[in-house]
């Protein structure tokens, strides 16, 4: 006998509250999704550039790396209208980075992460007129579409799937009683499900009690990050990424939302100019983000970036033409390896994922689903579900992040430390100049 389908609401309409709804409605659940902007994949899911990821952006963490070994064949799998194979995808271990500091990681540790990849092939950095590199390889990393072509892709998977879309349906708070989980707009409605999936990218309707009851310290920081926009000037068929790693230096990546035949639109970012400041609520970013304004990216952040790529790929100006920037506030862990995984638990009957790359959708998934039957064993059967664990009021995979990665949540960088959470780079940019 099938288990009974559930009404359940998700509170997001990102990558992960939209490819979350899918997977449930697949399941035969009622499902129904609550975006607060005009339209799904307004924030970084459908404005950032982004890769799916093979692992050697992370080298320091295992667990983000394996994750992402894991979930890439589903993702071309399920999505493989929305990938774009590259011509290449460099990463490169730099020399010395923007503040004079070696690598985090050694010339052998990344060649290892690199060759991870069975296809990694190694290049001479100065056939591609780089500079500055102690090592290259070439992965076969696509990238993601983003912008118009994304939702519009996903809108049609949503109507075939018979999922409701509230558009502008900002979500006060979410109540609990007698086994229904009410969601409360602000405006006054209210919508009741069985369940509700927080894929808010943790930004809101997490209560201190959540944050008080996970069996790990999962300390949380709200970062403003941009990225720097550029049109190519000599486009190709095939786009490209240029990765130097790891620690304070450049990224040069696609974003892709268009269906024309050559590759325009890059952004460079960096690992530490692009990181504006990192906050203790989301709100704090959001007033760091709103204070900035074209005139003050231009001034003060886009020359010390292009500085930093130039040092690597000295014709990369006369190549790339500025256009804008963009920017978000993103929820990111403390921890020392850069931890990157999603992590998926529920509480008083709400599902809260905490984002990690996109590919981990799938991981966020399976997680779920396991949460969604334990959810369904106590409502119709009054008995515990196998594969989670209980405690504190919390519910979680067995096999997921709070119980097999916490060796790496928990492992935090000192306040002093070279590290991305640490960075407040609006505050040192504007001092500066």
């Amino acid at each position: 006998m099938d288990p009974p389908a559930l009404r359940i609401g998700v509170v997001g309409g990102g990558w992960y509250g939209c490819h979350l709804a899918l997977d449930l409605a697949k399941d035969g659940h009622k499902v129904e999704i609550f975006e607060k902007r005009s339209d799904i994949f307004k924030g970084v899911s459908g404005n950032f550039g982004i890769r799916l990821h093979k692992g050697p952006h992370y080298p320091r963490s295992k667990y983000t790396r394996d994750s992402c070994h894991v979930a890439f064949e589903k993702f071309c799998d399920v999505y493989p209208d929305l990938i774009i194979p590259h011509e290449q995808a460099i990463y490169a271990q730099g020399n010395t980075d923007a503040l004079g500091n070696r690598s985090k990681v050694s010339d052998g540790a990344f060649s290892d992460v690199c060759h991870e990849s069975p296809e990694c092939q190694v290049i001479d950095p100065d056939t591609y007129g780089s500079r500055g590199l102690n090592a290259a390889f070439n992965l076969d990393e696509p990238s993601i579409v983003i912008g118009q072509r994304l939702r519009s892709s996903f809108r049609q998977n949503l109507e075939e799937a018979s999922i409701k879309l509230h558009l502008s349906s900002c979500i006060e708070k979410v109540s609990r009683d007698d086994n229904i989980s009410t969601l409360h707009l602000y405006g006054g409605s209210r919508y009741q499900f069985d369940l509700v999936v927080n894929a808010t990218g943790y930004q809101s309707l997490v209560p201190q009690q959540v944050t008080d009851s996970l069996p790990v310290d999962m300390e949380v920081t709200y970062q403003t990050c941009i990225a720097l926009c550029y049109e190519d000037l000599q486009p190709t068929q095939k786009p490209f990424s240029f990765i130097v790693m790891d620690g304070w230096f450049p990224c040069v990546m696609p974003a892709i939302d268009t269906t024309e035949q050559l590759q325009r639109n890059y952004i460079l970012t960096h690992g530490s100019y692009i990181i504006l400041g990192s906050f203790e609520r989301p709100e704090q970013g959001e007033a760091l983000l709103n204070r900035l304004g074209d005139a003050t990216v231009s001034s003060k952040i886009r020359p010390s970036v292009e500085k930093e790529i130039s040092r690597f790929w000295p014709g990369y100006l006369d190549r790339f033409v500025y256009t804008g920037w963009k920017g978000s506030v993103l929820a990111k862990l403390k921890t020392c390896s850069e931890f990157r995984s999603s992590v998926t638990f529920e509480h008083d009957g709400v599902v809260h994922v905490f984002p990690g790359k996109v590919s981990n959708v799938f991981n966020a998934s399976d997680e779920l689903k396991l949460l969604v039957n334990a959810q369904v064993r106590r409502k119709y059967v009054r008995r515990q579900y196998s594969g989670v664990r209980c405690l504190n009021g919390l519910t979680y995979a067995m096999a997921g992040a709070l119980s097999t990665a916490q060796d790496e949540i928990e492992a935090k960088p000192l306040v002093t430390e070279h590290h991305t959470s640490n960075l407040q780079s609006y505050q040192q940019l504007v001092s500066t100049y």
